[in-house]
Formats: structure tokens, C-alpha cells, sequence
């Protein structure tokens, strides 16, 4: 056989991935490379799904063949999943920002605070765009493109690992953008700097007992079609929010968890994580009632693992059931830009 038959290999290091902190204006409104400024450290694992969903007569009778002999493209749909990376404190506003829907933000200098809270006044998500860079070849943006979930995963080394998935209305523009903006100096948000606070009352700290967190918000999304919206979804809606917390505790000599669980006491939940003046997060859970408490064992060590979610943990007297902050050098997130 004649060759040679070598290659230029891909490699997924080489992927680049833009992020902006500007949502769109308008949907359909990709952002330009002037908004996309955050060149994103990820895994590499991240992928955009571009799809299509198609109708064809197979099923039909009166063709003579049990094959189709006709069909054609419906509707495009774009997802961008398993995106994984170290928690840096631009990407921890984003997330959550995205995600959520709100930012308040206090400061009138870096470090800028930025109080997160589910958006209620609306169903309908917040686009924005992303540009992605797989191969050699195929380069592309994607407008439209909204935060469906958020899990962060808090060990007591290294820093927090934070994961995100996307949904998107079907668009795609293949093409590069050049220069790309310059790689950040990032610091991080560390799991070693994470105090838990919690309990009945005010809470009692458990630095020392706590041994791993999760934490996961959803907008459970939809893409909206409606006639006259030819392939593409017109917008994206959400539907009700959900979260949810699995945290384990080392268990002692003297009970304060399980009684919690058997009584059904509200409890506070607050995890605080200082890792520099602009690079903080918190989240905190003003009134929980344990769903589940589960004794395991950490090799011969007891543990108790903790889990409440959106029915366990209660908005009362108009405060949020669950409130993130971040503290950042990020001035705002979520500005429309068109």
C-alpha cells in the first residue's frame, strides 16, 4: 500500500473556549470578540452538541419500500456539556450570575460584591454567547447560549471544582475570531479555606468535622419553538429552580446532627470560603430541614451524610432559600450588550 498516511493530530489541550461577562441584548444577538474577553481555562472534555431533529415518510404506507424515500432537517439544537474546571472567582460570578439571573452588586472599586439570588419576575433565561475553538478547522460562536446547571464539589484540598452545562437555541456561526484575548492570571477558591457553619440557632462550626461538600442549582430549561420560528428555538424558558447540598460530617461523641434530622429542626447552613480579598464565595441556606441523614464511615471514622434540597429548605418571610455571594474584581456581570 503507498503512503505515507501521517496526520496533523488534534490535541484537546490546544480546544480554547471565550466567555463573556455581557449577556445579549437580544436573543439571536450573538456577542462580538470585543465582549468575549475571558479566555477559559476547562478540562478539555467540554463538548458542544449541535444536533438536528429530523422528519422523513418511513413510516408511511403507499412507497413500495420499508425505507424512506424522503426526509429533511426540522429544528437544530445546541448543548454545551461537560464543562469542568478549578473555581477561579471571574468564573464563580459567572456561573452563578448566569445561572440565577441576578446580580447585586456593592463596591465602588475592586474587590466588587456580588449577591446572587434565583430570578423570580421572570421564566425566560439569559442568553449569552460563547465561542469555541474544537480543531484546527472547525472554529465557531454560538449565541443564545444559557446556564442550565451548576454543581461545585468542595474537598478539603486543591481548589473547588465547578461544572456547568448549557442549552441553547440551535445557533451557529462557523468561523475564527482573532486575536484571541490574552490568558488571565487567576487565583482560585480553595477548598482548604472553606468554614461550614451550621446547625439549629445561629449554628456551630464544623471546621474540623467537615470533610466534603456538593452543592447543584438548576433552572431545569426548555428551548421555546413556536410556529413561524423555522429550525431554530426562539428563545429559552426556564422552569422552576431547584438546588440541592450532600455535605459530610464527621461524627462525635456527643449529638448535634441526628436529632436534627428526627426532629425536623430548622437549621442554618452557611459555608463560607475566604481565599483572598477578591476571592471569596458563600453560600447560605437560612432555613433548612434535613431531607436525609445517612451514617457512613470514612475507613473506621463515622460520618454522617447530610442531604435537603428545594422542598426542605423554606423561602420564609420573602428571604431567599438560598443566596450565593461572590467577591470578586469583576465590576458587573449579565450587562446586555447588543
Amino acid at each position: 500500500m503507498a503512503g505515507p498516511y501521517n496526520f496533523l493530530t488534534q490535541w484537546k489541550e490546544a480546544r480554547n473556549l471565550l466567555l463573556s461577562a455581557n449577556s445579549q441584548s437580544a436573543w439571536q444577538g450573538a456577542l462580538t470578540l470585543s465582549a468575549l474577553t475571558q479566555r477559559q481555562r476547562f478540562d478539555g472534555g467540554a463538548v458542544l452538541g449541535f444536533s438536528s431533529t429530523r422528519r422523513s415518510d418511513q413510516g408511511y404506507s403507499g412507497k413500495g419500500t420499508a425505507f424512506a424515500t424522503n426526509g429533511q432537517v426540522t429544528s437544530w439544537d445546541t448543548k454545551f456539556q461537560g464543562f469542568k474546571a478549578e473555581l477561579s472567582p471571574w468564573l464563580a460570578g459567572y456561573l452563578f450570575a448566569f445561572l440565577m439571573g441576578t446580580d447585586t452588586v456593592t463596591g465602588s472599586a475592586s474587590p466588587y460584591t456580588h449577591t446572587f439570588n434565583f430570578d423570580e419576575t421572570t421564566r425566560i433565561a439569559v442568553p449569552t454567547t460563547i465561542y469555541v475553538e474544537d480543531t484546527a478547522a472547525i472554529k465557531y460562536l454560538c449565541p443564545d447560549m444559557c446556564i442550565d446547571e451548576v454543581t461545585l464539589t468542595v474537598n478539603e484540598i486543591g481548589a473547588i471544582v465547578a461544572e456547568m452545562s448549557m442549552l441553547g437555541t440551535g445557533y451557529q456561526t462557523i468561523g475564527a475570531l482573532s486575536p484571541l484575548p490574552a490568558l488571565a492570571s487567576e487565583s482560585y477558591i480553595l477548598g482548604s479555606d472553606a468554614a461550614l457553619t451550621f446547625g439549629s440557632g445561629a449554628g456551630a462550626s464544623m471546621i474540623g468535622r467537615h470533610m466534603k461538600t456538593t452543592f447543584k442549582a438548576q433552572n431545569q430549561l426548555q428551548v421555546h419553538r413556536a410556529p413561524g420560528g423555522g429550525l431554530y428555538g426562539l428563545f429559552v424558558r426556564k422552569q422552576n429552580p431547584k438546588f440541592s447540598i450532600a455535605t459530610t460530617i464527621a461524627a462525635k461523641d456527643t449529638d448535634d446532627i441526628y436529632t436534627l434530622f428526627q426532629n425536623d429542626t430548622a437549621s442554618v447552613y452557611s459555608l463560607v470560603v475566604n481565599s483572598g480579598a477578591a476571592a471569596q464565595l458563600t453560600i447560605s441556606i437560612p432555613v433548612a430541614h434535613l431531607k436525609t441523614t445517612k451514617l457512613g464511615f470514612d475507613g473506621d471514622m463515622e460520618i454522617w451524610e447530610l442531604e435537603f434540597d428545594e422542598t426542605s429548605a423554606f423561602d420564609v418571610s420573602g428571604v431567599s432559600p438560598v443566596t450565593v455571594t461572590v467577591v470578586n474584581s469583576v465590576a458587573s456581570y449579565l450587562t446586555g450588550v447588543a
